[in-house]
């Protein structure tokens, strides 16, 4: 009975995380069509193609503070 209402909370999790994507789509889907000229593909999704360069430590000092917060552990 326990999987069976951990799998329903699950499922009822995924369809919100989905409704949500449908709404912030429809949102950016309007802002396209009504305006004039439409914003470019940069301006509506500016995290895309754009990594920014790090070095190896940068990088493993990134990867420390996720392990930190992710409650991992130093082996």
């Amino acid at each position: 009975m326990l999987l069976i209402n951990a799998h329903t909370e699950d499922d009822k999790e995924k369809a919100k995380g989905k409704h949500i994507e449908t709404y912030n789509l429809a949102g950016a889907i309007r802002a396209m069509v009504l305006s004039k000229h439409a914003p470019s593909f940069e301006r509506m999704f500016p995290s895309t193609g754009q990594r920014k360069k790090m070095s190896d430590e940068q990088l493993f000092r990134q990867v420390q503070a996720l392990n930190r917060h992710f409650g991992g552990t130093e082996d």
